[in-house]
């Protein structure tokens, strides 16, 4: 199978993906110029972070002229997620070099990781229609590309177009923007609140909140969410070793 018809592959299945991304990067352009980000940052940032949870959590400390260290690990923390997902994609690229995968790396996100890993999980185990020929690490990249480069246009666009919607609104639409930042984590909480263990990590997050603040407003909030981060790794940990053990 070709390259190009693989990539073509790819970019039908991430049709969901552009209808999700479009309304999200479009708020994300708005707050971004709300908070003072001119449009030349904003697409900046959209292209080269390419994270809506990381760049909705630093509008706040840039907005609020914190350090540029705050910033640069309030985001380093939040693209963490994207090196379990990389790795859980390497073994279905075997055979490809390690340029294509490293330039190729940038475009992955929650969505184009999910999409890929489960089309290659069912192709692999025989569980939908295969194609005329076995995937190959270059043809498994071709699909993935298609997912994501795709992707990646539609989130970098959304972000500019959310500026230019911005420019339009009242100076009053600056109270409703208020809620975009807390009510896109608020989803992806809805999502992840699956078993007590989270239950624990967002009360462990409530009852530190505060001393945190109070300790130091700088870094109180980082040092904190490090430290209820750790505390959920190990509990996930934890209950990993029971269930096997059990």
């Amino acid at each position: 199978m070709s390259f190009t018809v693989r990539f073509r592959q790819g970019m039908k299945a991430a049709i969901p993906i552009w209808i999700a991304f479009a309304p999200s990067s479009i708020a994300w352009g708005i707050a971004a110029q709300r908070h003072g980000l001119s449009l030349e940052e904003i697409i900046l940032m959209s292209a080269w972070v390419y994270s809506g949870p990381a760049q909705f959590a630093v509008l706040g400390p840039l907005a609020e002229n914190k350090s540029s260290l705050q910033v640069l690990v309030a985001g380093f923390l939040m693209n963490l997620r994207f090196l379990p997902m990389t790795t859980a994609l390497a073994p279905f690229f075997r055979g490809v070099k390690r340029l294509p995968l490293l330039l190729a790396s940038h475009v992955v996100s929650a969505s184009s990781f999910i999409v890929p890993y489960l089309q290659f999980q069912k192709e692999r185990d025989g569980t939908t229609r295969a194609p005329l020929a076995a995937p190959d690490g270059y043809s498994n990249l071709a699909f993935f590309l298609g997912v994501g480069m795709t992707s990646f246009v539609v989130w970098v666009t959304g972000s500019a177009v959310g500026f230019g919607l911005a420019l339009g609104f009242p100076a009053d639409f600056d109270e409703a923007l208020r809620f975009i930042l807390p009510g896109y984590f608020a989803g992806l909480l809805v999502v992840e609140m699956k078993s007590w263990a989270m239950g624990l990590i967002c009360l462990g997050s409530l009852m530190a909140a505060l001393p945190g603040a109070l300790a130091s407003q700088e870094w109180g909030w980082l040092i904190m969410a490090i430290g209820v981060a750790t505390l959920g790794w190990g509990i996930e940990r934890w209950k990993l070793r029971a269930a096997k053990l059990s």
